[in-house]
This record gives structure tokens, C-alpha cells and sequence, in this order.
């Protein structure tokens, strides 16, 4: 491998892990991931999130 490459591959990798980084931080501060920000009632993927029991 030629040392751009290496160079560009290690930014995306970097870019990934500040991601899941970030991801892991605001998971444990009890923070949505949706965008939605918590008021889950409008969102179109609630379902996903909050599945509803059959009683």
C-alpha cells in the first residue's frame, strides 16, 4: 500500500470509531439515538423502538 491510501483509510477509521464513541457516550447519559429527541409518539419508526405487547 502506497502511503496516501494508508493515510485515508486511517481518517475513515478514525471518523468510525469517534462515532461509536459518541454513540456509547450519549447511551449512557440516557440519550435517544433517534432524532426524534425522546417525544417518540410522532415518529414514524416507534413501532421499532417500542413494540407493543399483545395482552
Amino acid at each position: 500500500m502506497d502511503w496516501p491510501t494508508i493515510i485515508v483509510a486511517s481518517v475513515i477509521v478514525l471518523i468510525l470509531v469517534l462515532i461509536i464513541i459518541n454513540h456509547i457516550r450519549n447511551k449512557k447519559k440516557g440519550k435517544h439515538s433517534c432524532s426524534c429527541g425522546g417525544s417518540c409518539g410522532g415518529c414514524a419508526m416507534s413501532d421499532m423502538c417500542h413494540k407493543k405487547t399483545n395482552e
